[in-house]
């Protein structure tokens, strides 16, 4: 026995210790688990900070009333040159300060941009929801969208969304809406295609904040279990990957090959779902940053993708075949090729638990 070991006695009293404690830890762990999952839609720290006037930015405040139940949603408005606009989410846990710099390259480029604080975030109002999150930032997308429309500086011209990691949900969600006529969309860093799995990749690297006590297996584990669990059933997706019959919408996904939080391949294969759409993965990206690290890449592929989506016009009538918007295609690396101008196919619907 090594002089600084403790005695026998002393180590079999831990572990008794550790072995009475660990039903404590695992109803511990559990209930931090249900807190953090309520705080991924109720953050408490999505401060808004730097504004477009920062960088030079002439900007105007739009407040918007969700239809839903009248929420203010609290977005800048940084008109442009020419008359399309971009709407940009942001994503969970963040406010509009965090896409300045994707302001900044879509302005440059001419485009109107209209980035908004989610519910719950930044300068927006909140509620106190728990269930049907997804509905309702779907709906609130939906009343930003409406509001651009009839604003007479931003809706001259088509519409587009940008929407990050959580946001490109709504994005495509709310591309079904008969009523909204969206361009284009770019999903950058999302969305995940196994919903559960990515929800509990986001716990596991939430490990090392957590008290060193709910740190050990005993704890974590059920921390892990309850608050993925809880997460998907505030979120309520019932149909995923969405389904989008006679969509024409054009689709682009971009993802960070370095991603931890939601992988390239999580993306892709939501991509695949919709034959004809744009995928990229950004090799020097992690979460939500491509356009930091891979930045001449990034402005290229998405400004080229907007003006080929912006300049064909109002869609023209969907055909008999089927097929996806750009041919048959499915998604690749290299972007998508030359519109069509054919119907997207409907996918088959999946529940999102389905892939835990």
């Amino acid at each position: 026995m090594n002089s600084t070991d403790p005695p026998p006695g002393t180590r079999m009293v831990r572990r008794a210790g550790r072995a009475l404690s660990a039903p404590l830890d695992a109803l511990r762990g559990a209930a931090l688990g249900v807190r953090h999952a309520y705080r991924l839609y109720h953050p408490p720290n999505s401060r808004v900070g730097r504004t477009p006037e920062n960088k030079g930015l002439a900007t105007r405040r739009m407040h918007i009333t969700t239809t839903r139940d009248a929420v203010t949603l609290d977005a800048w408005a940084v008109p442009g040159d020419g008359p399309h606009t971009v709407v940009i989410c942001h994503g969970m846990e963040r406010s509009k300060s965090s896409v300045l710099g994707h302001i900044e390259m879509l302005h440059r480029a001419g485009h109107n941009v209209v980035a908004y604080d989610m519910r719950n975030h930044g300068e927006s109002s909140g509620d106190r929801r728990y269930g049907s999150m997804a509905r309702r930032y779907t709906s609130d997308l939906r009343d930003v969208l409406r509001a651009v429309a009839a604003d007479p500086e931003l809706g001259g011209g088509r519409l587009a969304v940008l929407g990050f990691s959580f946001s490109a949900w709504p994005a495509l969600y709310v591309l079904r809406d008969p009523g909204v006529a969206v361009s284009a969309v770019v999903a950058d860093s999302g969305p995940m295609y196994e919903i559960g799995t990515g929800l509990g990749a986001f716990a596991t690297l939430r490990r090392g904040s957590l008290p060193e006590r709910l740190r050990r297996a005993a704890a974590f584990v059920p921390y892990r279990f309850v608050f993925r669990t809880v997460a998907l059933h505030m979120l309520a997706i019932k149909d995923w990957p969405p389904e989008l019959p006679g969509v024409t919408t054009r689709l682009m996904f971009v993802a960070g090959a370095q991603d931890p939080v939601v992988g390239a391949d999580q993306v892709r294969r939501v991509a695949e779902s919709y034959p004809g759409s744009g995928f990229w993965a950004s090799q020097h990206a992690m979460h939500m940053n491509a356009l930091r690290f891979d930045r001449h890449e990034y402005t290229e592929r998405v400004l080229d993708f907007l003006a080929a989506a912006f300049a064909e016009g109002t869609p023209a009538a969907a055909s008999e075949d089927g097929t996806g918007p750009y041919g048959k295609r499915t998604a690749d690396t290299d972007g998508p090729s030359p519109p069509e101008r054919r119907r997207m196919p409907a996918t088959s619907g999946k529940e999102a638990t389905a892939h835990d």
